[in-house]
């Protein structure tokens, strides 16, 4: 699995608010990119999920590729 940080905070309307437990997005939380899609503007983007210790999902947004920065790659 590829795993990032959020670098930037992330608007609410770009937040899943039915996914996860009510935890609200961080600056520096560890995500799992899911899938990649391109915004409407154009901008490469994807889902990302904040995963809890416990396995359990905190979060999941839509975030730019802008916004995260990959530290490590699926398979490695």
């Amino acid at each position: 699995m590829t795993m990032a940080r959020l670098i930037v905070p992330i608007p609410h309307e770009r937040i899943h608010d039915s996914c996860g437990d009510g935890s609200s997005p961080a600056v520096g939380d560890l995500v799992e990119l899911d899938q990649g899609f391109t915004f409407p503007d154009g901008k490469p983007g994807g889902m990302v999920y904040c995963i809890a210790p416990d396995g359990s999902i905190r979060w999941g947004a839509d975030v730019y590729d802008s916004e995260i920065e990959v530290i490590r790659e699926a398979g490695i």
